[in-house]
């Protein structure tokens, strides 16, 4: 049977063998009897299972990552792991540009700002004059505000957003996860805070780049459930 793949003989029956390799922490030995000694027999059902297999591990794989769930624990992972990226990815552009420090301020404050009103509001809203009147009530100056409004409307107007769709479903498929709507949604909700993060700790980086030691003026807003 040295003609036709995984199968082979043991005593006077043959057998149809595979091992599986997949998100699972071991490999799946999977091993079937073909139920004949005959070797045309075998031939032609072996090539009926190899056929077969990819198609029926697929929905194999698709049924266990559902049945898996996507827990806070792995929620957070995915979130500690797209944190370190954003952060490496932010950071080496500001050291790139040093001259550009007060571009670069400006940007990590106003997505501060951004991600910390996405998680307080839990997820996109329309910037309303209502809202201006609260922040300036808060001491909020002019251009904090123009800054905040941009961001957003780079959103709403363009379609540019920091979160990136094509991220988040690379982080989910290397956890195992059958990607869809619903777990891109979970993901995005759990980056509101990490980016916010991302942002608060590339403007504390910023400032030792550029030796500056003093606290600003403006101040981080404070948030809860980031990934530690």
């Amino acid at each position: 049977m040295a003609s036709l793949q995984h199968v082979y003989g043991r005593g006077h029956i043959f057998w149809w063998r595979r091992v599986h390799y997949s998100f699972h922490d071991k490999p799946i030995d999977v091993r079937l009897s073909l139920g004949t000694p005959d070797r045309l027999q075998a031939r032609h059902r072996g090539a009926v299972l190899t056929a077969s297999y990819d198609r029926v591990v697929s929905m194999l794989n698709d049924r266990i990552r559902a049945s898996r769930g996507l827990t806070e624990r792995k929620l957070q992972a995915i979130a500690r792991a797209m944190h370190e990226e954003r952060l490496a990815e932010v950071c080496t552009e500001q050291r790139a540009t040093p001259d550009d420090a007060e571009y670069h301020s400006a940007t990590n404050r106003a997505f501060v700002d951004y991600f910390h009103r996405l998680t307080s509001r839990g997820g996109h809203m329309s910037f309303l004059p209502d809202e201006q009147s609260a922040l300036e009530a808060q001491g909020w100056d002019a251009q904090r505000i123009a800054d905040l409004k941009t961001v957003i409307a780079l959103r709403e107007n363009k379609g540019v957003s920091p979160i990136r769709k094509d991220e988040i479903d690379r982080h989910l498929a290397a956890a195992g996860f059958a990607i869809d709507d619903r777990l891109r949604w979970m993901v995005e909700l759990a980056l509101y805070p990490t980016y916010r993060g991302v942002y608060a700790d590339a403007e504390e980086q910023l400032r030792t780049l550029v030796g500056r030691n003093s606290a600003p003026a403006w101040t981080t807003p404070s948030t809860t459930c980031s990934p530690t």
